[in-house]
């Protein structure tokens, strides 16, 4: 805790810097925060703003709205921990190989062949269809729809149908949070755990969730430090979030402007091939600004940032909500 105190005083006596430095650093200016903020919460209302509510419970820094001192995003799912997900996934690519996918294809023709073969009784095929992905359905554990308890499962005993619950006792979840750094002037990760039934997790429980190699490294315990009440969690120790984050803004530039060569490429070979001197100008002018645009801008910083902690905590699944991004 003592590295908390520290940080927590250089982060009070570090003064604000107001200046853009975002393409070239990888910072940005609480102003940039509080832009990226706001478009995360409007593209994912998972996240929101720690609002009016709690002001009485929120130590408010003055460069910053009142309303909007960090994000948060609340009960967001971690079903394994960290090393048994890495295991998962190999285990997953070691076995799905092609083989495993002719089988599939097998099966689903032999299937096909059942339900065209079978009489319709005045029904559709589509119907049959149905029927047998209720069998599915029927045959595997569903969760208890409505429950207010997410973490409970129904099972159907075949022999007298007893309906008993079932607890996950791997299945945890986080409130996560976001601040600014103003030592760093990059956003700052906070998470706290909680069990099945929404007991705190310790701090090394938390760990378990964060990757081998960054435990000792990126991951520190420390107080919650915008709340007045006490609350430990894990902090993502934001030293090196700037460098990463140059690094992937200038990834997905490259992806975005070979995207858009290519798309240039294929208008140029089905388009005419007539131009004079100054199309040729136009043309200089538009990749120009096509390169300019190719950036990522300033409001997409959070997007990006989520992706960068998935590194580090991936189990925990901070963009549930973003897989279409």
């Amino acid at each position: 805790m003592l590295r908390s105190t520290i940080s927590n005083w250089r982060e009070y006596l570090t003064p604000i810097s107001h200046k853009s430095t975002f393409f070239s650093t990888g910072q940005i200016t609480p102003e940039e925060f509080l832009q990226a903020g706001d478009y995360l919460t409007h593209m994912f209302p998972t996240w929101k703003w720690n609002g009016i509510e709690d002001l009485d419970n929120v130590s408010v820094r003055d460069f910053l709205p009142a309303e909007k001192q960090f994000l948060i995003s609340r009960k967001v799912p971690c079903q394994v921990r960290a090393d048994d997900f890495f295991n998962v996934q190999d285990a997953f690519d070691d076995n799905f190989d092609e083989e495993h996918l002719e089988s599939l294809k097998s099966d689903n023709s032999n299937l096909k062949q059942e339900n065209n073969s079978t009489p319709s009784n005045d029904k559709s095929s589509k119907v049959s269809e149905v029927d047998d992905i209720d069998d599915l359905i029927d045959s595997m554990e569903i969760k208890e729809s409505g429950s207010d308890d997410d973490d409970n499962e129904l099972i159907q005993d075949d022999d007298d149908d007893e309906v008993i619950m079932k607890s996950d006792p791997n299945k945890r979840y986080y409130d996560l949070y976001i601040t600014y750094s103003t030592s760093y002037r990059v956003p700052k990760m906070y998470i706290v755990g909680f069990n099945a039934a929404g007991t705190p997790l310790s701090a090394k429980e938390m760990f378990d969730d964060i990757t081998t190699e960054y435990r000792a490294k990126t991951a520190t315990i420390e107080k919650l430090p915008f709340y007045k009440s006490s609350m430990i969690s894990v902090s993502i120790h934001p030293c090196k979030h700037a460098n990463v984050m140059k690094i992937l803004l200038e990834k997905v530039r490259l992806v975005k402007k070979r995207r858009r060569e290519e798309l240039k490429q294929q208008q140029i070979e089905f388009s005419s091939t007539s131009a004079g001197d100054n199309n040729d100008n136009d043309n200089e002018w538009e990749d120009l600004q096509d390169d300019v645009t190719d950036t990522l801008q300033v409001d997409q910083y959070l997007v990006v940032f989520l992706k960068f902690i998935t590194s580090i905590t991936p189990s925990i699944e901070h963009d549930y909500t973003m897989e279409g991004w």
